[in-house]
């Protein structure tokens, strides 16, 4: 077990693997160091034989609800002393997932807290673009289908959220699964023409008139710089790690 003055950070990757890496990677540079004894101390769990498909079970091709691999993990994590964890994974946080999930935490883990990415970067995008309201979202299938960003940046209050087309989803998907060029099988680096298709869509839902975007997979964050549009392109990875390094030691949060 780390010593450390700061409560211990966790996160729950595998999910892909390459994903909990950068959003372990979000943790280490949103910190303010000055030595290797600053960084905080965190624990990054990566057992993806554990946790199902997200998709594929939200699409209803895999039976076992991923909920139970990740409270695995938490389980694991909360044993060594975590006490704020993140689940390194936008579709995992789809609510027949997610909400069994946080309801075994809740009654089994009462130490460990688990920080909800796409709250997070609800509530962020609130306070930080209180006038935005027409959002794109590149998204995995399971995620479009599902819905779960529409229970988070809902209608009624006042948001807009806009979608690709469907060819476009279908490209988006193979950008993420295809075992030729897909991000997660070729994750270090990214393969061109998946990096291109993302590009594509992301300045196509701009040009139908969205005013950011977010990129709504954890593995998109591995191909898309958001340096690269002028429109606000929100990473909710970076987003929830930001929370979790303010959570533990706000004075060590930099200036994003």
């Amino acid at each position: 077990m780390c010593s450390s003055e700061n409560p211990l950070i966790g996160v729950i990757g595998g999910v892909g693997p390459y994903a909990g890496l950068d959003f372990f990677r979000n943790i280490l540079n949103n910190t303010i160091i000055a030595r290797d004894q600053d960084h905080l101390s965190t624990v990054l769990i990566s057992c993806p034989a554990l946790i199902p498909d997200r998709t594929e079970y939200l699409l209803e091709n895999e039976q076992e609800n991923p909920a139970f691999g990740m409270f695995e993990c938490a389980r694991r994590l909360e044993a060594i002393g975590v006490k704020y964890a993140s689940v390194a994974c936008n579709t995992a946080h789809s609510k027949r997932i997610f909400d069994p999930f946080t309801a075994m935490v809740r009654e089994k883990l009462p130490n460990l807290e688990i920080v909800n990415m796409l709250e997070t970067c609800t509530a962020q995008v609130k306070k930080t673009m209180p006038g935005l309201r027409r959002i794109g979202y590149l998204a995995t299938k399971g995620t479009y289908a599902s819905g779960v960003y529409h229970e988070y940046f809902r209608e009624d209050e006042g948001f807009s959220l806009m979608e690709p087309e469907f060819q476009g989803r279908e490209r988006i998907h193979e950008a993420i699964y295809s075992k030729e060029f897909g991000i997660k099988v070729h994750s270090d680096p990214v393969q061109a023409k998946a990096r291109s298709i993302l590009l594509y869509e992301t300045f196509k839902l701009l040009d139908r008139g969205a005013e950011a975007v977010i990129l709504g997979c954890t593995e998109l964050p591995l191909a898309v710089n958001p340096h690269d549009f002028l429109a606000p392109i929100f990473d909710p990875g970076k987003l929830a790690a930001r929370r979790l390094v303010g959570l533990v030691a706000p004075e060590k949060l930099r200036q994003d």
